[in-house]
């Protein structure tokens, strides 16, 4: 469809958006709301295929609606649809080759294939981007550790084809705004070239939904900058920062009468990638089978509930919170300068082999936080409160073990008040529907409020405690839904026996 842009200019350069659409296209667009909410239903519940469905209706209506896109992909990667998970994710990162999520899904989805310097480019990317965000990094650090490990015959990459777009400002723009820094023409005939920049990508713009009416006039520096800019005595980038800030400002907003779409030859070279890239991954799948690669996942959630159900007894106490705590020994204590010093013997569960994230050695910054608290006994003497590691379960006054059975809706931890069994949940179901490990600082905070309990705590009625009983910013360590938002903000039960 043929894009026009409309440039409106007042006492500031206000560009808004408005589509004109057809009466049939808004019945469908104002379906999109509804059918992608019944979508993620049944998305979280683990009905991919049904979540699928509804996904593709919307993609009917709306092509290019990359966070319909983004579920999809997610969806088929859950259901071990590698090559279809990655197209979509592929379609998102064409449209916008800094969406995070499309990045970590594109390196999820070459890290299923065992493509894991392909991943690593993608991780890459991804953290440049967001360093600071926790399944970012821990993706990242997967990819690192894993692509020194496996040696693999790489497939051959796909030819990437591109538009020939001018890459600096025309000449005759440098004319125009300078004859505009000097009024020898008005705004609006400065803004008609700007018209040039933004259709051939020199300027990215935004669109919005809603038009805002500002006052405020044009900076006179923006002015100096063009004047500077077409006299040669500053670059194209320092003239280009100047046009964005109007933008980012409010300054200077587009309106599209109508909804952008692709040119021709442009859209014939999005198909053409697609399907050069297309190509790449069947060649990959060729030599997979080829080759029977040994695959450690990105996402080892799935990976971990094997491991764990080889084995259910030895990580699983649940039988013994049933007994209750009465075959526990009390813990020892000593009293030294009216300080009681209460020594807690802990045995300290194994993790199943080969998990990717070390939640055993944070249970030292648990203990140390209970180690660093003063109690108050109810002779009123201080008590301190000491936690030693022991290899054997019948001296020991706490089982801390970690689990990845359902331990009931929201409940992420168990424990016996005083002595007994500390159990703590190493993931749950709230991310996508399938299981997905907690990220490292969720699992301590777990762990220090069961440890409280452990040691004779009960719950607090200050939001701001860690006994306060539950707990509403729980992070995965994997979830591809939690890139954008960073946290899950479910409620969650921190709950006692």
């Amino acid at each position: 469809m043929l894009v026009r842009y409309s440039l409106v200019v007042s006492a500031t350069l206000v560009l808004l958006l408005s589509t004109s659409i057809g009466d049939t296209y808004g019945e469908g667009i104002r379906d999109v709301p509804n059918l992608y909410e019944k979508a993620n239903e049944h998305f979280m519940i683990g009905e991919y295929h049904e979540a699928i469905e509804l996904y593709d209706k919307i993609l009917e209506i709306s092509p290019s609606n990359a966070k319909t896109s983004l579920m999809k992909g997610i969806a088929l990667d859950n259901l071990e649809r590698h090559k279809a998970s990655i197209l979509e994710f592929y379609k998102v990162n064409q449209q916008d080759p800094k969406n995070i999520t499309a990045l970590i899904g594109l390196g999820v989805g070459f890290g299923n294939y065992g493509e894991y310097k392909q991943a690593l480019t993608y991780f890459e990317q991804a953290y440049e981007l967001a360093p600071e965000n926790h399944v970012v990094e821990n993706y990242y650090e997967f990819a690192l550790n894993t692509v020194k490990k496996y040696p693999y015959n790489e497939a051959e990459k796909p030819e990437i084809f591109t538009l020939n777009i001018p890459q600096t400002v025309p000449a005759w723009i440098k004319n125009t705004a300078g004859w505009w820094a000097t009024d020898k023409i008005p705004d609006e005939e400065f803004v008609k070239s700007l018209q040039f920049l933004i259709e051939n990508e020199i300027i990215s713009v935004e669109s919005s939904s809603k038009a805002e009416s500002s006052l405020g006039a044009i900076p006179s520096w923006i002015k100096n900058t063009a004047g500077w800019w077409a006299t040669d005595k500053i670059p194209d980038e320092e003239f280009l920062k100047g046009i964005n800030f109007l933008i980012d400002n409010g300054l200077l907003v587009i309106d599209l009468p109508e909804v952008q779409g692709l040119s021709e030859e442009k859209k014939k070279i999005n198909d053409r990638n697609q399907w050069e890239f297309s190509r790449y991954l069947d060649r990959i799948q060729k030599i997979v089978d080829k080759d029977k690669r040994y695959i450690e996942y990105p996402n080892p959630s799935n990976d971990v509930i094997k491991k764990f159900l080889r084995d259910y007894v030895k990580w699983n106490y649940d039988q013994q919170i049933e007994v209750g705590n009465q075959g526990f020994p009390n813990p020892e204590y000593v009293l030294i300068d009216d300080v009681y010093h209460l020594e807690y013997k802990i045995f300290v569960n194994d993790q199943p082999p080969a998990l990717p994230l070390d939640h055993v050695s944070t249970l030292t910054n648990s203990f140390k936080m209970w180690e660093d608290m003063e109690f108050n006994a109810n002779d009123g003497k201080k008590v301190k409160i000491n936690f030693v590691t022991t290899n054997t379960k019948t001296n020991a006054n706490l089982w801390v073990t970690w689990v990845v059975r359902d331990l009931g809706e929201g409940v992420l931890g168990h424990a016996n008040l005083g002595k007994g069994i500390v159990e703590v949940a190493l993931g749950g179901y709230g991310c996508d529907g399938n299981f997905q490990l907690f990220h490292v600082n969720t699992v301590e905070y777990i762990m220090t409020h069961e440890l409280g309990h452990g040691i004779g705590l009960r719950h607090s009625e200050d939001p701001n405690s860690i006994m306060y009983p539950s707990m509403k910013n729980t992070q995965y360590a994997y979830c591809m839904l939690d890139v954008d938002k960073k946290i899950n903000t479910g409620s969650i039960v921190l709950k006692k026996d």
